[in-house]
């Protein structure tokens, strides 16, 4: 398992930034593209070791503001590989860490990491368990509704659903990548993994 740790600065600038929505005046709660390159946090974001910025925020954050916050840095994921995610995977402490990471990652980027987590050694069974007990009871949270579309077309991100669709486009291009199944699949498949 590869160890990530988390360099001060990633630290100081996610807590700023967190600390600076809850007290400005967002656009589009609780966080929106607009909001970051106002106030030019982009830049620092991404003058930091990306992994450890994406640790740090599912780790430390709440799920909702992680995933707008993903959905809002089409750059990061730009950057980030089947071997990243992986090492992602194995660094998390917190159930709610994989909570965020796999609906970002399903219903932004529709690919599916769940084998990654249930046949990963290095991965807690508990943390497996809560993973399936969780996405069975929660299934549509893992696709994009109208409203979310909605919420695309309108801008309200700060990101378009075309530049959604050139990050989807990356991963469907990576074979090690598998697509995220129909509601229908998913639930059936979740429902006999075994941990």
């Amino acid at each position: 398992m590869n160890k990530i740790y988390i360099d001060p600065q990633v630290k100081e600038i996610s807590d700023l930034l967190i600390k600076n929505c809850k007290n400005e005046n967002i656009e589009y709660f609780p966080i929106d593209r607009f909001f970051i390159e106002e106030n030019g946090y982009l830049e620092k974001i991404l003058s930091t070791n990306y992994l450890e910025f994406l640790l740090y925020n599912l780790e430390k954050v709440n799920p909702t503001y992680t995933v707008q916050l993903f959905v809002c840095l089409p750059e990061i994921w730009k950057k980030v590989s089947y071997e990243d995610m992986i090492i992602l995977l194995e660094n998390f402490t917190n159930s709610f860490s994989f909570y965020s990471f796999l609906e970002f990652t399903y219903k932004y980027l529709e690919i599916d990491l769940f084998d990654e987590i249930v046949y990963n050694k290095n991965i807690e069974k508990k943390f497996k368990r809560d993973c399936l007990t969780f996405f069975l009871n929660t299934l549509d949270s893992l696709y994009l509704e109208e409203y979310d579309y909605l919420e695309f077309k309108e801008n309200l991100f700060g990101i378009t659903i075309e530049q959604l669709r050139l990050l989807q486009f990356k991963f469907e291009e990576n074979d090690k990548f598998k697509k995220a199944k129909s509601k229908n699949e998913l639930y059936k498949r979740l429902s006999i993994l075994q941990v």
